[in-house]
């Protein structure tokens, strides 16, 4: 088999150069048109052929024409509308726009691992697709690349990194099983009646069905969830009122539900509907509910495919870190769910150079580049693995 570490090496300026280029002129989820045109051109340049869909999501097709299985390597492409404070040279150079979760370094590998592969194309033992996906921060990226990819005939795997500087270059965080949660993002509404704090009996006092909301959904984990099935209840904002004698005509609750067990999707969601409804109609007051994301079922990694991203990455050399779920939410979660694979997160902090552990979606998130070459590498020994 070709050296796919010297591919990596050989490869590595051209993928920091690229990293920089996207990290300078981010763009937000949905609007990636540029960052897309970018990627196709670059494609077309290493003679790799491509579909490219009007949402800008791109796939490129590297296939040998062997028989044998297909494997997805997704990587998303979309900034976050913020302000970036690194002071780079290549810092962001769009207002509002930054890539401070490291979309720019997963777009940026995924050409590099193009630019290697198709060197060595008629090795490949089967097919391999690089999916450019468009708008995770939002989590709906992740659906249409699985449609997409459906209608190209499916994959057998899908595989993805995540750079983050929680761990060190030469660290990997490779988790069996559940590793992020699910997300439900919800806004209830709740109508009632105005009028004076004096005679409240002649109002609809929308507050106190509001507060007891807050409360019901708070104790639904012990009450009627399994405690070996973690969820977080987290109500975020309560906006009712303009001053202390008038009862308001409406009150607005936002909230998160965090879970780690994909069967819970659709109960949480008919809690939610079900004991905001029965609250509301006990006080008189109407309710209408807002989700502000499609729900996002948890990323669950495929515990074989994941022995293999181990066995790969211990190959190399890298700490593997095998425990530790996070509560944050990726829409990854859905391309597992259709091709069973693997996720994990790329350490990339470096002290030394002064790429500290700051968290993603900071505004002054930055990496050690050092660290591309290592997800590159170990993308294209997994692919190949699975392959087998």
């Amino acid at each position: 088999m070709a050296d796919l570490k010297a591919l990596a090496v050989k490869n590595h300026e051209y993928v920091v150069e690229m990293r920089r280029h996207f990290h300078k002129y981010p763009e937000i989820s949905t609007q990636e048109k540029e960052t897309s045109k970018r990627i196709c051109e670059e494609l077309e340049k290493m003679g790799i052929p491509y579909n490219v869909y009007p949402d800008y999501t791109v796939i490129g097709i590297l296939d040998s024409g062997k028989p044998g299985k297909t494997v997805l390597i997704r990587e998303d492409i979309d900034a976050l509308p913020m302000k970036e404070e690194t002071g780079a040279e290549y810092a962001s150079v769009n207002d509002n726009a930054m890539h401070s979760c490291g979309h720019d370094a997963h777009a940026a590998m995924l050409l590099g691992i193009g630019k290697s592969l198709v060197e060595i194309k008629d090795e490949i033992p089967g097919k391999i697709l690089l999916g450019f996906q468009v708008a995770e921060e939002n989590l709906k990226g992740g659906r249409t690349l699985a449609k997409f990819v459906k209608e190209m005939g499916g994959a057998d795997h899908s595989i993805s990194v995540h750079v983050g500087c929680a761990e060190n270059v030469g660290q990997m965080k490779i988790v069996s099983g559940p590793f992020a949660s699910g997300v439900i993002s919800y806004t209830i509404h709740i109508k009632g009646k105005g009028g004076h704090g004096s005679v409240p009996h002649t109002a609809k006092d929308p507050i106190k069905p509001a507060c007891e909301l807050v409360l019901k959904l708070a104790s639904l984990p012990s009450n009627a969830i399994d405690a070996q099935d973690p969820v977080v209840f987290s109500t975020c904002s309560i906006v009712a009122g303009t001053a202390a004698n008038i009862i308001p005509d409406t009150a607005k609750i936002m909230g998160t539900v965090r879970y780690f067990n994909k069967d819970l999707t659709q109960p949480i969601f008919d809690w939610l509907e079900n004991i905001s409804e029965c609250v509301c109609k006990s006080y008189g007051v109407e309710r209408e509910m807002d989700y502000m994301f499609d729900p996002m079922i948890p990323v669950v990694n495929d515990p074989a495919a994941t022995k293999i991203a181990q066995d790969v990455a211990r190959g190399m050399g890298l700490d593997v870190i095998t425990e530790g779920k996070g509560m944050g939410s990726d829409d990854m979660a859905v391309v597992l769910d259709a091709f069973p694979g693997f996720y994990v997160n790329l350490g990339c902090a470096n002290e030394a150079k002064g790429f500290g552990h700051v968290a993603n979606h900071n505004s002054c998130f930055d990496i050690d580049e050092d660290a591309l070459a290592i997800g590159t590498e170990f993308l294209m020994k997994s692919a190949f693995e699975l392959l087998k």
